[in-house]
């Protein structure tokens, strides 16, 4: 994930037991479905946009313990994010080295990996953007490995029943902003982050890149209160959902906003704690 030079926005979220449980759910999917295929181990494994590194660990921790420890590369923009990855994943790994360049842009030796990761974050970038990032990572995934990513902005991502919870939010916050006089700025073309693509979007975009799509699922999750200020504060997010709005207004207004949407537009749990829930889309695709 990606906004890299301010301190990063993503972490607290990115700590939340919810995000935990969920990309842990995911990423030991994964590792089930590799299991499954006949893999002995991994010699190298590269993470895309590894931001801090919460990605890698999961997938490092969820390896089977008979398996020896591979080599891992860290790719982020931000030299800050690779230090702090750096520091999660070395435990797990035999070795790590890292690139710091944004995906789309990155040189990778060719087949020099067994598995690419790009946790939570394909969807920050334009089709284009996507299209030129996973031909570059093709080549570098040597023959019977693997390509795996998650999103949790997909058109699949947000239940129909959910939706009320979205209006009210972006309503409760635009209302919130008038109350303080802040009037929407006159902006050229909505941000691409505020676009969510379908599934058959991503199975699509891998097979034209060369991929072998073995998998494409939802996994459900449950957000309370807590991990909607934090993604509400995303500057993506926010300036996505109000559009023409600076980011600093806008993330604030989102986050002031979660409470009085999620209690009246919330399900509620065994303990009558509200919540939404959010999908993920959770991927895995193979060079052969």
């Amino acid at each position: 994930m990606q906004e890299h030079e301010t301190e990063y926005e993503y972490e607290p979220f990115a700590q939340t037991e919810e995000y935990q449980r969920v990309n842990r759910e995911i990423v030991h999917g994964w590792v089930n479905t590799i299991v499954s295929q006949g893999a002995g181990g991994i010699r190298a494994l590269v993470d895309v946009a590894c931001g801090v590194g919460t990605m890698a660990k999961l997938f490092l921790e969820s390896l089977p313990a008979a398996w020896p420890r591979p080599v891992v590369t860290l790719v982020d923009m931000s030299p800050k994010a690779i230090e702090q990855a750096r520091v999660r994943v070395e435990p797990e790994a035999t070795s790590v080295d890292s690139i710091c360049a944004r995906v789309q842009d990155v040189e990778l030796p060719q087949a020099g990996y067994d598995v690419a990761i790009w946790g939570n974050g394909i969807h920050y970038l334009t089709a284009d953007e996507q299209e030129a990032a996973l031909s570059r990572l093709r080549p570098a995934i040597r023959e019977g490995g693997w390509f795996l990513f998650n999103s949790a902005f997909t058109d699949e991502s947000r239940p129909p029943e959910t939706l009320p919870f979205y209006r009210a939010q972006i309503a409760k916050a635009v209302r919130y902003l008038q109350s303080r006089g802040i009037r929407r700025e006159r902006v050229e073309a909505r941000p691409s982050s505020s676009t969510f693509l379908p599934a058959e979007y991503y199975a699509d975009l891998l097979s034209r890149v060369g991929f072998s799509v073995q998998e494409i699922r939802s996994v459900a999750a449950q957000l309370y209160q807590t991990a909607w200020e934090h993604i509400s504060g995303f500057t993506q997010y926010a300036t996505g959902a109000l559009h023409g709005y600076g980011a600093e207004v806008a993330s604030q207004a989102m986050r002031y906003a979660v409470g009085p949407a999620i209690e009246e537009y919330g399900a509620r749990d065994a303990e009558d704690r509200p919540y939404i829930q959010r999908n993920w889309l959770a991927a895995v695709a193979r060079v052969v």
